[in-house]
């Protein structure tokens, strides 16, 4: 009876201290996406996991807790009954080593000041590859990417992306091998260990010469907090589309190419 609980007492042990570890690294995590959320990510080759849906009002589902989860809770876009409403959330946890080593870089860390050089280096999306289900092959995402001195321009200039990026506003334009050329307004917000930036579109987005996307009824969130030893990097598109019988299959799939191809961009420019 003593050795068993000598065995008992040693086993706890162990765990505890495996638990002190575990925590040590990843508490940080799991404060901001929970137990549930962190286990699911830890489950999946890429320590990623998403969340769809076409409900008019859904709920964002993924999003940490951070210092910006009020103001991209509160800025989403509005949805009109008939209307296709689409929501797609990523999380990943991304480990720095793993970054740097995609990266081929010889840095030895990945600081938030990093990551507002990457989101705000937007010239760099040019040339960015993604997976078409349609055509059923790798193809060039955006042929054309880079900043521009606001709505209507077409001229571009370099990215502005020095300093710290809270409260930075910029514009940029995007030829989408889908979409066509797009403008987007670019709000960046970096406080502590997060950065947050909002993709929002300024005109009508659309394929075959139909636009069912209107000005101001897309956005993307690019959310990134530094948890140490790792990057949480949350994805989200919310979007409100007219023609739904049209849009109902396009958007989603051509929403997931597209996150899928920013995190594959992403996670190679440190």
């Amino acid at each position: 009876m003593k050795m068993n609980f000598k065995k008992l007492v040693l086993a706890s042990l162990l765990a505890a201290g495996f638990c002190f570890q575990l925590s040590a690294d990843d508490a940080k995590v799991i404060s901001l996406v929970g137990q549930a959320n962190f286990d699911k990510m830890l489950a999946d080759s890429k320590n990623h996991i998403m969340y769809t849906s076409e409900e008019m009002n859904s709920k964002l589902t993924l999003l940490p807790k951070s210092t910006y989860s009020s103001k991209i809770t509160g800025g989403r876009i509005p949805r009109q009954e008939k209307n296709f409403s689409y929501l797609c959330e990523n999380l990943y946890y991304l480990k720095k080593d793993f970054l740097l080593k995609q990266s081929g870089s010889s840095a030895k860390d990945i600081t938030i000041d990093d990551v507002a050089k990457v989101c705000r280096s937007v010239s760099k999306m040019q040339g960015m590859m993604y997976h078409s289900s349609t055509k059923k092959k790798d193809m060039v995402l955006y042929k054309k990417c880079y900043m521009v001195s606001g709505l209507g321009s077409k001229d571009p200039i370099p990215d502005q992306n020095t300093g710290n990026a809270n409260g930075q506003v910029s514009y940029c334009l995007q030829d989408d091998n889908s979409f066509g050329e797009n403008t987007y307004k670019l709000s960046y917000f970096q406080e502590g260990d997060t950065l947050l930036m909002e993709f929002l579109i300024l005109d009508k987005m659309g394929f075959l010469g139909v636009y069912p996307i209107k000005p101001e009824k897309m956005k993307i969130n690019v959310l990134v907090t530094d948890c140490g030893d790792s990057l949480l990097l949350y994805l989200c598109t919310d979007l409100d589309a007219e023609n739904p019988i049209l849009v109902k299959k396009q958007i989603p799939e051509s929403m997931g190419e597209r996150m899928d191809a920013i995190y594959k961009w992403f996670i190679k420019q440190f």
